[in-house]
């Protein structure tokens, strides 16, 4: 079972997604937790919320710079194996390239590693979390375009990635979203915020995720809505998604069975 987590920039993904993938364990699944090419944050049981810590920056930026190089150089090593990853990163670039040439080199990487990784977990028998994949890069690479995309291009970026077994998305109030970004951008270093889109276009760029969602929908895509705001809401919203995530494993496993 492949799930996705998506949601504005800010709303808590990967902190979800630890708090999930540690839930899910805690019930008895065999869990694989993929994360972004953010820099991982810290298990919740450390670390809980992002302003009650900061992390080091050198500690952060090396894992920008170096985690994307190893995984790209490991890929280089196989061409013929991998160029099924390279082929689907290349079309969907063809309907969104970023008008930035640095974010176009960026995004092709990521697509293709996040590809890679797609695969291996679709041969997974066990559940494999991303705390952000391909609907989220599309979010991404829809804000990046040079005039405001229209409802054929969300369509045509979708027919170009993969589908996961269950969607994610995480909310959050407007005001929250702004502090959280606004307290990201404070606790990193110039160098981490030249790698970073401005806080200002992750907000412009906030109503992509609605126009997505809806699009998910009509294709029957399973998407479970959550609001993480605070340590209660964390707590209930990983209760309820751990239930569904049961209910839908078992009857995955009883349709194997027949």
């Amino acid at each position: 079972m492949i799930i996705e987590l998506f949601g504005h920039p800010g709303a808590g993904k990967t902190t979800f997604a630890h708090a999930l993938c540690a839930s899910l364990r805690d019930r008895g699944h065999v869990v694989r937790l993929v994360l972004s090419y953010r820099p991982a944050e810290p298990p919740p049981s450390v670390y809980p919320y992002a302003d009650e810590a900061i992390r080091p920056q050198a500690t952060a930026v090396a894992k920008r710079l170096i985690r994307p190089a190893i995984e790209m150089l490991a890929l280089a090593r196989h061409p013929v194996a991998n160029s099924y990853d390279i082929i689907k990163a290349a079309a969907l670039m063809r309907v969104l390239p970023p008008r930035n040439l640095l974010w176009s080199v960026r995004m092709s990487q990521y697509i293709v590693r996040l590809s890679h990784a797609w695969r291996q977990a679709s041969r997974a028998e066990h559940i494999v979390l991303f705390d952000q994949a391909f609907v989220q890069a599309v979010c991404s690479l829809l804000s990046f375009q040079a005039r405001e995309p229209d409802a054929a291009l969300f369509a045509q970026a979708l027919e170009h990635i993969p589908k996961s077994d269950l969607l994610i998305r995480l909310d959050a109030p407007h005001e929250a979203l702004k502090a959280r970004l606004c307290d990201r951008i404070h606790h990193q270093s110039r160098i981490e915020r030249l790698l970073e889109q401005h806080h200002e276009t992750d907000l412009v760029s906030m109503h992509l995720i609605d126009q997505i969602h809806e699009l998910l929908r009509k294709r029957g895509q399973p998407i479970i809505c959550i609001s993480s705001l605070d340590r209660r809401s964390l707590h209930d919203s990983v209760l309820r998604v751990g239930e569904q995530i049961n209910s839908r494993s078992a009857a995955q496993h009883g349709e194997t069975e027949t």
